[in-house]
């Protein structure tokens, strides 16, 4: 268990009891990798998810959606992501939305689009 780590992540429902203690709201629990640990439902349904895995030995660091091993790597993300968008935005726009007449659809990698009818009362 030598740099070995677990984490629950209690991400819906009302309340869980996680290694014995009550948990509301959507919190993260460090657990010991070396023992089981019990999760159990309070009142209602809930999702966990469990996490483990050993540190990489390396330094991390986070801004906004950007994660690198430096200050300046996530200064170069947002560099990139502001010249470029992450390779550039195909689409005619920067709206992050189509036309309200175009069906939905998807388009694949082999550059196949599949489109799919709404329905009068929305999207299924």
């Amino acid at each position: 268990t030598n740099n070995l780590n677990r984490n629950a992540y209690f991400h819906a429902g009302k309340s869980a009891r996680i290694g014995g203690r009550i948990i509301e709201g959507n919190k993260k629990v460090k657990l010991r990798p070396d023992i089981d640990t019990e999760i159990c439902a309070g009142d209602g349904p809930i999702e966990v998810l469990v996490l483990q895995g050993r540190d990489i030995g390396e330094p991390v660091v986070q801004h906004g959606p950007f994660v690198g091993n430096s200050r300046e790597d996530i200064a170069k993300a947002f560099k990139d992501y502001q010249s470029t968008g992450f390779g550039g935005w195909p689409w005619p726009s920067e709206a992050h939305a189509h036309p309200r007449d175009k069906q939905r659809f998807a388009k694949y990698a082999n550059g196949r689009v599949e489109e799919k009818p709404m329905s009068p009362a929305g999207p299924a």
